[in-house]
């Protein structure tokens, strides 16, 4: 009997293994989801988007980005390393509490998106000037891209290794990343 548990408790962490590491999605290889951009309506962000300059202190540490988990609270969607050469973006609201949705951009993307670099390591409000082809996820994209429990995947981008979680009803955007519905409903709307 013992040998029985034990042989079940290894092929049980085998497969939760296999599922915690398994690989993100590029979903930029998936014809069927890619062919939906061709008729993609274009968004834009209609809130500002804060933006500063990493201080000399945060160079080569952590930097989680959360955001919404849809339920009043927050989950972590990916961690990166502070470098030089990145704008950190922030919403200008707060999730819950003092947690806001930030990210790390780099300065090249920051200056096609917003037009400017920041000059300070504090936020300042910038208007984005760039348009975003998006596409709303249904359970059909989720299946495509190897979803377990109908409601997320894990997309394959190029800041985190991890990858970064999508979900049903949010977006892909621009063929590169998602935006989750909580997020797109606040702060984005139809180019016109």
């Amino acid at each position: 009997m013992k040998k029985l548990i034990t042989l079940t408790a290894i092929a049980a962490s085998m497969s939760f293994a296999a599922i915690v590491n398994a690989a993100p999605v590029e979903f930029q290889k998936i014809p069927e989801i890619m062919a939906k951009f061709e008729d993609a309506e274009l968004f834009r962000k209609k809130t500002p988007t804060l933006g500063r300059l990493p201080a000399e202190a945060e160079l080569g540490k952590a930097f989680p980005t959360y955001v919404s988990d849809g339920k009043g609270g927050y989950s972590l969607e990916t961690e990166n390393t502070m470098t030089n050469d990145v704008v950190i973006a922030s919403m200008p609201k707060p999730i819950v509490g003092e947690i806001y949705n930030q990210w790390l951009v780099p300065q090249d993307v920051w200056v096609n998106t917003y037009g400017e670099l920041p000059t300070s390591t504090e936020f300042k409000p910038f208007k984005r000037i760039k348009t975003i082809k998006a596409i709303k996820i249904d359970e059909d994209m989720l299946e495509l891209m190897g979803s377990e429990n109908g409601k997320s995947a894990i997309i394959k981008v190029s800041w985190d290794e991890n990858g970064m979680k999508v979900y049903k009803d949010g977006y892909l955007a621009d063929y590169e990343y998602g935006i989750a519905p909580q997020e797109m409903k606040e702060n984005y709307e139809l180019a016109k």
